[in-house]
């Protein structure tokens, strides 16, 4: 049967509407909030299910145009850091040395695991990087830029989609993991955050009365889709 095909437009606009779905779900489900796991993680995991009951119930299978995506992945990976210090580095001392030590690990684990399992299913080993440290490290943005590259070096076809499968198992293990390990030992350690006169992340206004009154990334996404329903 033949495939449906939502549009690169609508495809955004999906977007924003399964991070909504992630907040409802976060909200709604005490250990999605409890445990840390991210808003797109939640609404992705949702809707991943929803579109393989769809496709195992009708046959069919629904493809987003993704057009749009190596653009906002730019943007994404060019923002990312624009509020970083050199004097935060400074501040960081023997725990920042701690955490780059394991960094550079881990990176090294990961293509040492990478060029095993691709030798084991016989797959040129250049492909190595892309279920290692390039998408584990890079993210889906590394992925997706060295996935043609390595697919016109060694012939691999399949070459883009698995660095992006490894990315985006990566991303989801590291959500589902990371959250549940972080509350156990925050609890085990009975730590405390430092309360902060001002929002880490968002603009707080005066009236303080009405709580809709923040900027965030939430009402950001929400001021954003309200965009794209009206175009």
């Amino acid at each position: 049967m033949p495939e449906i095909i939502v549009p690169a437009f609508v495809s955004v606009t999906l977007g924003f509407v399964v991070f909504f779905l992630g907040v409802f779900l976060t909200r709604k489900i005490a250990f999605l909030g409890d445990y840390n796991i991210p808003e797109p993680v939640s609404g992705g995991l949702a809707v991943a299910v929803l579109t393989w009951v769809f496709f195992a119930v009708t046959g069919r299978q629904i493809t987003f145009d993704l057009e749009v995506r190596d653009y906002l992945l730019v943007v994404f990976f060019a923002t990312i850091g624009l509020n970083a210090r050199i004097s935060d580095l400074f501040r960081g001392g023997r725990l920042l040395v701690l955490l780059l030590a394991l960094t550079l690990t881990f990176m090294v684990l990961q293509n040492v695991i990478g060029l095993v399992g691709v030798s084991l299913f016989g797959l040129p080993a250049a492909t190595s990087v892309l279920a290692g440290s390039a998408s584990l490290i890079g993210g889906h943005g590394t992925a997706i830029a060295w996935g043609p590259q390595i697919e016109e070096l060694t012939g691999f076809g399949a070459a883009p989609e698995m660095g992006v499968a490894a990315a985006t198992l990566g991303l989801i293990l590291a959500a589902v993991l990371g959250g549940p390990t972080a509350k156990r030992l925050i609890g085990r350690n009975d730590l405390k955050a430092e309360q902060m006169e001002a929002p880490i992340v968002g603009l707080e206004f005066e009236d303080k009365e009405n709580p809709d009154d923040l900027i965030n990334h939430v009402s950001l996404m929400r001021g954003m889709l309200a965009v794209h329903v009206a175009i």
